[in-house]
């Protein structure tokens, strides 16, 4: 048979394989081709039946369950605890490997190592989202008060929205330039500075001509 056949026909089997594989419906402790070999099962019990029923590998024992911290000693907390198994035990390599980089292992770090590798002060382990960034934002050399409370980060913090939270100047004129350009007097009296001798954050528009 003439090999740019063969090779054509290895090629469609393949596109179709993968066109039919996926992950919808796939239950937590199934197989998905996409996530990598069956990890070895040399250290199970001999009995398969404890897991497997039928003639397939992916029919399970009805409720089937394995508790992680009493089998291994790691206990799986928040949204770990109904993630995949094989989204850590999978051909990449020995779960330790990952595991001793902390969160850093699996995840991500949009933050381009901007901000610290200690995930936990902004996330928790039951959803992804932030936390306590009010609180953290404290802390800085610009507390935020009044409206500024509510403001949305990236008003400030140019790649907020992809997480790359890049320093902000501090003084007013940084973010309310446009404001003071609008002003029929400002430039004239000379107010083009210190701006808090006036303003409050709690509404632009309430001043009090204090110095």
């Amino acid at each position: 048979m003439n090999p740019r056949i063969v090779l054509f026909s290895a090629l469609v089997l393949l596109i179709t394989a993968c066109a039919l594989s996926g992950t919808v419906g796939v239950e937590q402790h199934r197989w998905w081709s996409g996530l990598g070999p069956v990890l070895p099962h040399s250290t199970f019990p001999a009995d398969c039946r404890l897991c497997h029923q039928g003639t397939g590998w992916n029919d399970l024992v009805p409720k089937f369950a394995f508790d992680h911290e009493a089998e291994t000693g790691v206990r799986l907390e928040g949204a770990h605890e109904y993630a995949q198994c094989l989204r850590c035990h999978n051909d990449r390599g020995h779960v330790t490997t990952f595991q001793s980089k902390g969160c850093l292992g699996c995840h991500e770090d949009v933050h381009e190592g901007d901000l610290t590798a200690e995930c936990t002060v902004c996330h928790t382990q039951d959803a992804w989202k932030p936390v306590r960034q009010y609180e953290l934002h404290q802390t800085t050399r610009f507390p935020l008060t009044g409206v500024h409370a509510f403001t949305a980060c990236n008003r400030c913090h140019d790649g907020a929205e992809v997480g790359n939270f890049l320093p902000a100047d501090p003084e007013c004129l940084t973010c309310h330039a446009d404001d003071l350009a609008r002003t029929v007097n400002h430039a004239a009296l000379g107010w083009v500075d210190r701006c808090d001798r006036c303003h409050i954050p709690t509404f632009w528009n309430n001043a009090e001509v204090n110095d």
